[in-house]
């Protein structure tokens, strides 16, 4: 397992800078971009979806050689409502004076500072990142296999949400591999998810962007 990093924000270190919301994200988008062969890339938590609009005025603003940054990426889950998460986003980056993309996936600029959202799972379902993770087991047997037991613990009078069913499909799955009890982060880090999967590239296209210099995409 590789030595964990802290994800707590302390001062501008790289022209571009991933934002999102704990550090489980960070652990899993670290090793998304490690996957993709991208290391300029400072990631940080802002501990908690709604901690995204207090972290860009009172954090980033002020930080040490904030001038610097080139690039800013924010990932939130979508939980219930991508429009409502997108609107919560773009009024906080109004708020901070800082760029505001019209869309997910899309990115906006000024006074050099290009920044980009990423509405998970896809910009407009609801959901989260579980929910992305899951669509790439999507036609897998594992995944038959996961959605036979949450049915036989329904049927046994389980209450499983909704909301919930993804985190329960997702942890059932990782449940019975070659390390039990891996979380998110850590299963992304141990190489389980399939960065290949076609259920992730919009996400490998962000972040490949969020590496690249404004003039040079990818």
């Amino acid at each position: 397992m590789p030595c964990r990093k802290s994800f707590q924000f302390k001062q501008v270190e790289q022209d571009a800078l991933l934002l999102v919301e704990g550090i489980e994200d960070a652990i899993f988008f670290d090793a998304f971009l490690q996957s993709l062969g991208q290391t300029n890339v400072q990631i940080a938590s802002v501990n908690g979806k709604d901690n995204f609009r207090h972290f860009l005025i009172k954090t980033l603003k002020r930080a040490s050689k904030f001038q610097q940054l080139r690039r800013l990426g924010i990932v939130r889950d979508a939980d219930t409502d991508a429009s409502s998460t997108l609107q919560s986003l773009c009024n906080a980056l109004t708020a901070a004076q800082l760029p505001v993309p019209s869309h997910p996936w899309e990115t906006a600029h000024a006074d050099g500072l290009h920044v980009s959202l990423a509405i998970l799972p896809d910009g407009t379902s609801p959901g989260n990142l579980e929910d992305l993770c899951l669509r790439s087991l999507e036609n897998t047997s594992a995944l038959a296999c996961v959605d036979q037991y949450i049915a036989c613990r329904a049927d046994a009078g389980a209450d499983i949400t909704d909301s919930q069913i993804a985190k329960a499909k997702i942890y059932t799955y990782l449940a019975v591999g070659s390390k039990p009890g891996l979380r998110l982060g850590e299963a992304a880090e141990d190489d389980v998810w399939n960065w290949d999967s076609p259920a992730f590239a919009r996400v490998a296209k962000f972040l490949h962007q969020l590496s690249s210099p404004p003039d040079q995409p990818k």
